[in-house]
């Protein structure tokens, strides 16, 4: 019997897989060509519509920043965006799949916490 290629693949681990490889592309992309992400006129729709910065307003110039030493000046929560994405996310990845636990992605108790997370986090951008 002949041995496959690739590696089997956990299917409750390729979305992780995806999201992680769009995060190197978006941040090769900061890192390497910020004037071409950061200046394509794109306006948030919250902030159109009803005036308000959302959770995430500021956080792409501010990852560019952050990319070339520089500090972040447009959203008050990126230090602790850029720990998660680049920290505890991976790890929580890892840690889940060697546990057989990635269905925990997928629990109530996460959802209801990233849905306070981001209320804390759109209140705090909207604070002058």
């Amino acid at each position: 019997m002949l041995m496959p290629i690739w590696p089997r693949v956990d299917r409750e681990l390729v979305p992780h897989l995806c999201v992680m490889g769009a995060i190197a592309v978006c941040t090769v992309a900061l890192a390497v060509w910020p004037e071409a992400v950061v200046h394509t006129g794109y306006r948030c729709g919250i902030q159109v519509l009803l005036g308000l910065r959302c959770p995430f307003c500021g956080m792409t110039r501010d990852f560019a920043a952050m990319l070339h030493g520089e500090l972040p000046t447009q959203n008050r929560c990126s230090w602790i965006a850029l720990l998660v994405v680049y920290g505890v996310y991976p790890i929580a990845v890892l840690v889940a799949r060697r546990r057989r636990r990635l269905h925990w992605f997928y629990g109530r108790a996460l959802r209801c916490g990233v849905a306070v997370a981001l209320a804390v986090m759109m209140v705090l951008n909207n604070l002058r």
